[in-house]
């Protein structure tokens, strides 16, 4: 039997939820659901149901999906029923990353599509958001992506290096690169880094992409006042590239 000469290395990631809470008192929060994919490709699969933590956290169900292929990778996320310190509720939030090979060994075709926040209410006040994952799927591949900041399609969408929620201003997306290397980017641009008094910053749909791989994260809280700490709930990453690279 001959060894193949060439192969794909498979890179897919996902978690439900996890943080920390530095007051009152120290916390860890567990990180749940979690599944990570082989380099050869594959199934895994991981979740968990009726979590809580009096006063802090409760989550109805979550699970965490990772496949791979010789056509492509898929990254699934999803949590139901979040409650955190009776503020913040979510009815459903989903994070899907689905990648692509470029044969050819150049770029890898990333989309979000099927990532969603559902049923966002603060204090029991729904917020209303405006997702920008159509203009993300329409853009798969970071060249494209380099042409559409250019023309203006990713206007208010893509961050500024150095800042938590600026715009970024530079001419080309490259001006945009941050200093571990890749773009950030928010499928919320009008609520990311929305601030609740006596509670905490919210910031929703974090993209970090480079040529290769994407990492999404849904929902990030910082919170602040009485309680003090950092959550995540829903991040995932994908995909891979090819060995030798071209």
């Amino acid at each position: 039997m001959s060894e193949r000469k060439r192969y794909y290395s498979f890179a897919a990631n996902g978690s439900a939820f996890g943080g920390f809470l530095t007051s009152p008192t120290y916390l860890a929060i567990p990180t749940q659901a979690m599944a990570s994919l082989s380099p050869s490709g594959g199934y895994g699969t991981a979740s968990t149901d009726n979590f809580g933590i009096p006063g802090v956290l409760s989550v109805r169900t979550a699970t965490t999906t990772v496949q791979g292929d010789g056509k492509q990778t898929e990254m699934t996320v999803s949590l139901e029923d979040v409650n955190l310190m009776d503020v913040l509720k979510v009815s459903r939030m989903v994070v899907h990353l689905v990648s692509q090979p470029d044969p050819a060994g150049r770029e890898t075709l990333v989309t979000p599509a099927g990532s969603l926040i559902e049923g966002l209410t603060v204090y029991g006040k729904e917020v209303a958001l405006r997702s920008a994952v159509e203009t993300f799927d329409k853009y798969p591949t970071y060249t494209g992506l380099e042409y559409a900041y250019v023309e203006g399609a990713l206007k208010g969408l893509i961050i500024e290096p150095g800042t938590l929620g600026a715009p970024c201003t530079a001419k080309e997306m490259g001006g945009c690169i941050t200093p571990i290397g890749d773009v950030k980017a928010t499928l919320y641009p009008e609520a990311n880094g929305m601030r609740i008094k006596d509670f905490a910053t919210l910031y929703l749909g974090e993209y970090r992409i480079s040529r290769y791989a994407r990492r999404l994260t849904m929902l990030r809280v910082e919170l602040g006042c009485d309680t003090e700490g950092s959550l995540s709930l829903g991040d995932g990453a994908g995909n891979g590239h090819w060995e030798p690279p071209n």
